[in-house]
């Protein structure tokens, strides 16, 4: 017999679970972008003027300070999918 009451609730925790996975996705967006932002104040320091480490070390101080919110994002995001995967009733076929 179908039930429609049951198949909207495992519809809508399906798309609880993928929405959870695509803010996963978005924090490891976030993160590649700031290793991105690291890798290029290395690249132009190292290549510019290799006895500057300080430029290097300020780069990636401005570089860590953009990367700060999106990582601080990631972290939530990925605190959230935690609770709601250990909160979480098994699946049922």
């Amino acid at each position: 017999m179908f039930n429609h009451k049951k198949e909207c609730e495992e519809r809508a925790e399906i798309l609880a679970y993928l929405d959870a996975l695509l803010a996963c996705v978005k924090s490891l967006h976030a993160s590649v972008g700031a290793l991105m932002a690291d890798v290029a104040a290395m690249r132009s320091t190292m290549l510019e003027d290799s006895d500057e480490i300080a430029m290097y070390r300020t780069n990636l101080k401005m570089a860590a300070a953009t990367a700060k919110p999106m990582v601080d994002e990631a972290m939530r995001s990925y605190d959230d999918l935690l609770e709601e995967i250990v909160g979480s009733q098994p699946y049922k076929n």
